[in-house]
């Protein structure tokens, strides 16, 4: 996340404490912050700095900023120091029960729980976030997915714990909610009809963070399903709607909706441009705030050929995501990199994902999460079935083949290999590559890289049919497009 997605308030606040000698006066900016009645967790990253500097005195003493630092270490990835955390905080302390309220891997009977507690102190909690800029309420802070079946058999018990967390929003939040796990489960048509009841009423009110689930939500079921002639109105409008409202942190998860979005239409010059320009950093600074950008980004990896960079970022998520309990985005991990290891010939270690996989999708409905992938989660299973369980019948597992073959035959573009059959350059092509995008005639190519004229037409005839183009102009542009190069200044 960018410094010009803050608002202006954050803004102020960091120019304080980055200049400001007094102490107290920095706590009380801290402590603030989780008192407003919005904030979101992308601007808390920015403040991680005066977080993390802080002392154990301080910490014992404002039990606002040890929830802050709490959630820094989640954020960051450390589990276990956001629990040591949480544990330090005073039971007698409303921030230590909204630190249980953040813990990994709460259940739902937990959840609900913590919501009558909070009820019984009579506390109101300040801004408490739904979706961390994640564009989902199921998976969003936490990962209610598991708890689908839950959430609509108890409605009363869902009800009470949602009126004492999100008083003014209990309803729509237990609509959208279900709309989400129908989606999930493949009753499309269900959760638009929802979805279309709820966004008029969301604009309405003006209440952006349930509109921006919504909004997105609706995208999904049009662009998988083959309904939306064009994505860019909607994604302009939900940006927009996001800017209005001074929501401008939810900005690089839009724009790499829009990515994703691209891929259904094989759309590779949009996909190039947001990896090039917006796509995380997974070897800067790493935030979990960044999970939705990151299997956006491993997609992208998939088209363009780039298995490597697949399994390094899968390793690192991960461990990530197991301690925190979120099986949805387990599940997601396992299918992405799945699909890697197969397009990489790695065919036992991708049927040892989907087997993970399966096991997460068949217990908690995540029907879709297959689904949407279409022709090579299609292949895929085909294969699976073929090797691990075609000695017994597997009603779920030939669903979900069903149900990806119509994604495939909707989106037959949607993740195919951004690059030719046999695309591979040799070092010395990819030299020749870089001087013809500086525009250097074949006699400059041979005398900057020591070899005769004619070997270097023939290199360069070598790389216009490896990228199947006709002339220098074409390969420069395509290898641009393929992420080959970068393009010139």
């Amino acid at each position: 996340m960018k410094i010009r997605y803050l608002s202006i308030e954050d803004r102020q606040n960091l120019r304080i404490l980055r200049h400001s000698t007094d102490t107290e006066l920095k706590l009380q900016l801290l402590e603030s912050i989780f008192r407003r009645p919005l904030h979101t967790l992308q601007a808390v990253w920015e403040y991680r700095k005066w977080f993390l500097e802080l002392t154990e005195e301080q910490l014992r003493e404002r039990p606002a900023l040890a929830f802050g630092l709490m959630k820094i270490y989640k954020m960051q990835g450390d589990m276990e120091k956001a629990r040591q955390i949480g544990e330090q905080l005073s039971d007698e302390e409303p921030y230590q029960l909204l630190a249980k309220l953040h813990t990994p891997g709460m259940g739902y009977q937990t959840f609900f729980d913590l919501a009558k507690q909070y009820q019984e102190h009579g506390w109101k909690i300040p801004g408490l976030a739904l979706t961390a800029g994640r564009p989902s309420i199921m998976n969003g802070i936490w990962d209610m997915s598991p708890y689908g079946e839950g959430l609509s058999q108890n409605k009363d018990g869902s009800m009470d714990a949602l009126n004492v967390l999100f008083p003014e929003q209990a309803q729509v939040i237990a609509d959208l909610t279900q709309a989400e796990s129908l989606y999930w489960q493949d009753e499309c048509y269900k959760a638009l009809v929802i979805l279309v009841s709820k966004i008029p009423l969301l604009k309405e009110k003006q209440d952006m963070r349930l509109l921006f689930v919504a909004m997105t939500l609706e995208l999904y079921i049009l662009v998988t399903n083959g309904q939306a002639i064009s994505v860019d109105p909607l994604i302009e409008n939900l940006r927009n709607q996001m800017k209005y409202a001074g929501l401008e942190a939810y900005l690089p998860n839009i724009d790499a909706l829009d990515a994703w979005a691209a891929m259904y239409d094989g759309d590779y010059a949009k996909v190039t441009k947001w990896l090039r320009e917006a796509a995380p950093d997974e070897h800067s600074k790493f935030c979990t705030l960044d999970l939705f950008r990151y299997m956006v980004k491993m997609r992208a990896y998939i088209i363009q050929g780039k298995y490597l960079s697949v399994t390094t970022l899968c390793n690192r998520l991960l461990p990530l995501l197991e301690a925190g309990g979120r099986y949805m985005d387990t599940c997601e991990l396992h299918i992405i990199w799945a699909m890697s290891d197969y397009a990489d010939g790695r065919k036992e270690e991708a049927l040892d994902h989907i087997e993970q996989a399966l096991g997460l999708a068949e217990t908690y409905r995540y029907d879709r999460l297959f689904a949407d992938e279409g022709q090579r989660i299609y292949e895929l299973l085909k294969y699976y079935h073929k090797m691990r369980s075609s000695k017994k019948a597997h009603p779920y597992l030939e669903r979900l083949i069903s149900m990806s073959e119509k994604t495939a035959s909707l989106h037959p573009r949607y993740l195919k290999s951004q690059l030719p059959k046999n695309p591979a350059l040799t070092e010395t092509e990819m030299r020749v590559l870089r001087l013809l995008a500086d525009l250097r005639t074949n006699a400059e190519i041979a005398e900057l890289t020591g070899m005769a004229e004619e070997t270097a037409k023939k290199h360069c005839k070598h790389i216009f049919a490896k990228l199947e183009v006709k002339n220098r102009h074409q390969a420069v542009d395509k290898a641009i497009e393929f992420g080959l190069i970068e393009p010139r200044k």
